[in-house]
């Protein structure tokens, strides 16, 4: 069901079916049935990927107008919504290489958050991907 579209503006854009559905204090993320990333959607790089891109929305949409803003509305942490921020800045390859699950053991969550390349080529030598 993911798939690779173009938006307005004409920036690559991978659109992977998704709803939260919230615990009590927890959330969750669900894809839509029938989407071949489900098998990877609980663990923690896939899952703060697609919270990643929900947070940009909501700031992009003029929701919320800054990050500190974002973190009030959604009673998290400030730092915590801007390390998962970072990740709509992975390469578009990198993205889709982790939702099929097809990423070196190496490659966390911690690491990917921490200090970030901006290249998407450095990310590649990064991560080995």
């Amino acid at each position: 069901m993911g798939k690779l579209e173009k938006d307005k503006d004409g920036n690559k854009v991978i659109v992977v079916p998704f709803h939260i559905r919230h615990l009590g204090p927890r959330q969750s993320i669900v894809l839509d049935c029938g989407s071949k990333f489900s098998d990877v959607v609980n663990e923690p790089l896939p899952k703060s990927i697609i919270l990643a891109h929900q947070y940009a929305q909501m700031l992009e949409s003029g929701r919320y107008g800054t990050v500190l803003e974002l973190a009030k509305g959604l009673k998290l942490d400030r730092s915590y919504v801007a390390r998962t921020l970072s990740l709509v800045n992975l390469a578009p390859d990198i993205i889709v290489a982790v939702m099929q699950g097809k990423t070196p053991p190496e490659m966390t969550l911690a690491k990917a958050v921490n200090n970030l390349p901006e290249d998407w080529q450095e990310q590649r030598e990064l991560f080995g991907v």
